[in-house]
């Protein structure tokens, strides 16, 4: 334990931390806030919900992948019907973040199915929110990788390489910019305009 002592789920920089020696990669500290249930974070965090500081998505996303609980920065693409560029990024080094897919809600294709599911593991992803649909269900579900989209589909996607990276989305009722942080469990999905801690 690295002696961290903050309060429950507040933004990072109202946050004064107590501890008896500095917190390094290996410290677990870092990412506890992926550990408190989003509900939690919720009830600590009235006012910033109410001036839209942290949101609450709404609820259509289906629960894929081992990882049920995960957190991290956001990065953002958007595409329609076209996976090139979400692969594009999910090959790249994901180093705790989240990828957020605004796949324009198409329920006719997936955009994400094992092989990324795998590559993002591996590549470091925390996880991924796709707008869109999944496939090789039980493939991903065999990864450790959290995954939420809003239903699988066997037909896979279009490879023209059309859409944008590192843009603002619109996902399940608000706005996404990239560099905000992503918080999801079981009950829900929320995004913060900053870093949450425990």
């Amino acid at each position: 334990m690295c002696g961290c002592m903050v309060p429950l789920a507040f933004p990072r920089e109202f946050v004064q931390v107590a501890t008896a020696k500095t917190c390094e990669g290996s410290c677990r500290c870092r990412n506890m806030a992926a550990l408190l249930p989003t509900a939690e974070i919720c009830d600590a965090n009235a006012t910033h919900i109410a001036n839209g500081d942290v949101r609450v998505l709404h609820p259509v996303f289906q629960i894929y992948g081992q990882r049920k609980v995960f957190s991290g920065p956001i990065v953002t693409v958007k595409v329609f019907e076209d996976n090139v560029l979400v692969r594009e990024l999910i090959e790249t080094k994901g180093e705790g973040r989240v990828l957020v897919i605004d796949g324009g809600a198409s329920l006719r294709c997936a955009l994400v199915g094992g092989n990324l599911a795998q590559t993002a593991h591996t590549m470091g992803w925390s996880g991924i929110l796709v707008n869109g649909c999944v496939r090789d269900v039980d493939e991903i579900n065999a990864c450790d990788i959290g995954v939420r989209a809003l239903a699988s589909h066997p037909l896979r996607s279009n490879k023209k390489r059309t859409g944008d990276k590192h843009v603002p989305v619109y996902v399940a009722g608000g706005f996404i910019r990239e560099g905000e942080w992503l918080y999801a469990d079981n009950d829900g999905i929320l995004v913060s305009k900053f870093e949450l801690t425990n």
